[in-house]
């Protein structure tokens, strides 16, 4: 999910301001205009408590988020610790909504500094005291993903939402996402993180 691009629209000329000087202060209101759009992204973004925030960028699927970082870098995260349905997956278009509504705001935490294979930051997300990453499991829109270090809260919050058969757990047989991939190639291909 991309922000929508701000449309910038000049204010008139002040009244009675001479028609040759005119040209010169479109120049001049559009060369602020693109100063300011230029460090926008630089302008630390603080949450609702004050502390620095991500803004997010895009969101790219259930389990992965592109951020401007609190210097204005652009980030790829990872949701570490989950398993969301790829995109073409049934429910992977779900998983991904769910995230996008709980990513309404824009601007999140990211706890986090180790990459993976792809070079994608493995955070967690938090928005004031959310674990986006649990919740994700909790309502049944991403696996535990067990492939590392087991996260006993996850795992639990996993088994909960199987037994009220949410999200993903609707369907009695899901298949996890790392399944999806190996019976479907093109996702196993280099540059499909």
């Amino acid at each position: 999910m991309r922000a929508p691009a701000r449309r910038f629209v000049l204010p008139p000329p002040p009244r009675g301001m001479p028609r040759r000087l005119r040209m010169w202060y479109a120049v001049a209101a559009a060369v602020v205009s693109a100063v300011v759009a230029a460090s926008a992204p630089l302008c630390p973004a603080t949450d609702a408590q004050g502390r620095p925030a991500w803004r997010v960028e895009m969101i790219n699927d259930g389990d992965t988020v592109t951020c401007l970082d609190t210097e204005g870098r652009r980030v790829r995260v990872r949701l570490v610790g989950i398993d969301a349905p790829e995109l073409d997956q049934p429910t992977g278009r779900e998983s991904r909504a769910a995230l996008v509504a709980k990513l309404a705001g824009g601007l999140v935490q990211v706890e986090g500094d180790a990459r993976d294979q792809h070079g994608r930051l493995l955070g967690t997300l938090r928005l004031d005291d959310r674990d986006l990453n649990r919740e994700m499991v909790a309502e049944g829109w991403a696996w535990a993903f067990t492939g590392f270090a087991e996260d006993s809260d996850l795992i639990a919050a996993e088994s909960a939402a199987r037994r009220a058969r949410r999200g993903v757990w609707a369907d009695p047989q899901p298949l996890p996402p790392r399944q999806w991939r190996e019976l479907h190639p093109p996702h196993s291909g280099p540059g499909s993180y």
